[in-house]
């Protein structure tokens, strides 16, 4: 094989080329951006109920470290209480209202030793929910698949 033929077989890409492989990759995501970047129904719920669990978490921590019990109940109508305080969930691009409420007793009461009086937390949001599972003895909250 001759050195010529060996360039000529080696030449690569046209500019031509290049610019059709581009354009035809900037159309492919530019329709693809909308459907990727569209949130699920289930993105604010999921994401309230991991704020909720490291709210728990933190109530549980606040309550050994301060030596007297916290206790969390849910708001159905926007947030939860902690303690005398009230606090709203975080909205993700204004999706609908997360609404949270605890099942059976109407407080989880978490104490200095590290327990709690255990409980379950139901976060509700557009025909969906998660739950949390707050452990008594150990005062753990545990997200429910």
């Amino acid at each position: 094989m001759s050195p010529v033929d060996r360039c000529e077989r080696e030449r690569g890409f046209t500019l031509l080329e290049l610019m059709i492989v581009l354009a035809i990759l900037g159309l492919v995501i530019a329709i693809a951006m909308p459907t990727v970047s569209r949130r699920s129904p289930g993105t604010s719920l999921a994401a309230a109920a991991g704020e909720l669990r490291a709210v728990i978490h933190g109530a549980r921590t606040a309550a050994i470290a301060g030596g007297q019990p916290i206790a969390f109940r849910g708001d159905p109508n926007s947030g939860y209480w902690l303690g005398t305080q009230h606090h709203r969930l975080t909205s993700i691009d204004g999706a609908d209202a997360v609404r949270v409420a605890t099942a059976g007793a109407s407080r989880i009461a978490f104490f200095p030793s590290g327990g709690s009086s255990g409980g379950r937390v139901i976060l509700r949001s557009a025909g969906a929910h998660r739950e949390i599972s707050v452990d008594p003895v150990t005062g753990r909250a545990v997200l429910l698949p």
